[in-house]
């Protein structure tokens, strides 16, 4: 059974049944299905019997039987096996095409190791410009404060004697003259001996007993007869100096300084305005530090209520022209900052230039030099063979690896891959690897 055909089967089983059911009129027991390791199929048959009734021929003529074997129809997954097993192949040949004309490029972005090189120098650029002398005043109030005890008035007593002998008023006798104010004498009197028509005489210092703007008499206040008969006592001058007690207002030292100071920047800023009118075309200005002269009308610590303050300054101020210090600069850096970045490094980007100080070169040729903060970062620069090495060195290596390799190179100081997938190794060909710089 094993080796027929299925047509060669079906032929058989037909004819089987046809045999059995003329012998015995019955249905033919169908045979039992031969035993078989290979899978069962399911056969349909359809049986088609046709009888012509002709009268010559009889009843029992073989009839011809059609069969027609029904055609099995294949699965939505048989044909879908079928339509990739054919679709993997092209696919196969279609990306192999294309990568042989669009290659992997594996893309190395750079970011070079930099150098920061600063220095400080001074520039023989410049020129002094016409001096400026301006000055302004102002007034202010005082804050400062003071205390005067009171004080005694103080003056002179003249003795007269017209006695023949000489005569001693002792220090500390105290006169009372015609407005009732008491004054002591503060020494000895000798008078001499009087000699008509003259009389002997001596004078004296003496204070006013109370302290205090009362004992300020007039000349002459004091005339009267004192300690003997024929001697007189007379203040041939007003007594000064007597003082009530009292706090006043003074002059204090922040008094000036704070109404000084609006003054200096008044002058400095006008100082400036005239110092541009001085300037060319492309010229900047470099303020010089100005000589002020400040002169209160009050001392410090002195009794009054304001104080006017006038300040005079002086300026001076350096003119240099922006593209020559630019210049200057950049040429100091270019030949100095090489020697301290390397020789593998190369300057990027602009130079910058603080200004920090201006200085008199010669005075009387006005020449100026101006002290500069020049800085500038240097990046390390890869040679095309540099380059090309490093390519041979990470070329066909697992992307861990090429990393490791490149952050040991010198003068890189990150690096990263893109252009192909994480998994994949870079490519063998070095062609394929491109460098760029961030």
């Amino acid at each position: 059974m094993q080796g027929k055909t299925m047509h060669e089967e079906v032929t058989s089983i037909l004819a089987r049944m046809d045999g059995s059911g003329e012998q015995d009129g019955h249905e033919p027991t169908p045979p039992s299905p031969p035993e078989s390791t290979e899978p069962v199929e399911d056969i349909y048959v359809f049986i088609v019997r046709e009888h012509d009734e002709a009268p010559d021929q009889p009843e029992d003529d073989d009839a011809v039987i059609d069969t027609t074997l029904a055609p099995k129809k294949p699965s939505l997954l048989a044909l879908a096996i079928v339509f990739f097993a054919l679709l993997l192949p092209l696919a196969s040949i279609a990306l192999q095409l294309f990568l042989a004309f669009h290659p992997f490029i594996a893309t190395i972005t750079i970011l070079p190791k930099s150098r920061q090189v600063t220095l400080a120098e001074t520039l023989q650029l410049g020129r002094l410009l016409h001096p400026v002398t301006l000055s302004e005043s102002a007034t202010a109030k005082t804050t400062g404060t003071g205390h005067q005890d009171a004080t005694q008035a103080h003056g002179f007593i003249t003795f007269y004697n017209g006695e023949f002998t000489r005569v001693t008023v002792p220090a500390g006798t105290i006169l009372t003259g015609a407005n009732g104010v008491h004054i002591i004498t503060d020494q000895d009197a000798a008078i001499p001996a009087g000699n008509p028509p003259s009389y002997g005489q001596v004078t004296i210092s003496a204070h006013a007993a109370q302290a205090g703007t009362t004992g300020n008499i007039q000349a002459d206040d004091i005339n009267q007869a004192c300690c003997f008969a024929s001697v007189l006592a007379k203040n041939p001058e007003h007594f000064t100096g007597g003082q009530d007690a009292r706090d006043y207002q003074t002059v204090a030292k922040a008094d000036i300084d704070n109404a000084a100071r609006p003054l200096q920047t008044a002058l400095s800023e006008s100082s400036n305005g005239a110092f541009h009118g001085q300037l060319t075309p492309g010229e900047k200005l470099i303020p010089l530090p100005c000589s002020p002269a400040v002169s209160p009308d009050h001392h410090i610590g002195e009794a009054a209520a304001t104080v006017t303050v006038t300040v005079s300054q002086t300026c001076r101020a350096v003119a240099y022209e922006t593209a020559a210090l630019q210049k200057s600069a950049a040429a100091i850096l270019a030949t100095e900052g090489k020697k301290a970045a390397g020789a593998h490094y190369r300057l990027i980007g602009t130079v910058q230039v603080t200004v920090l100080h201006a200085g008199i070169t010669g005075q009387a040729r006005g020449l100026a030099s101006i002290m500069v903060h020049i800085a500038g970062v240097w990046g390390y620069q890869f040679t095309q063979a540099e380059l090309h090495r490093i390519a041979q060195q990470i070329a066909g290596k697992p992307q861990e690896a090429a990393r490791t390799i490149l952050r040991h190179v010198p003068g890189i100081q990150s690096a990263t891959i893109a252009g192909i997938d994480e998994t994949m190794n870079l490519p063998r060909n070095t062609s394929l690897i491109h460098f760029a710089f961030g």
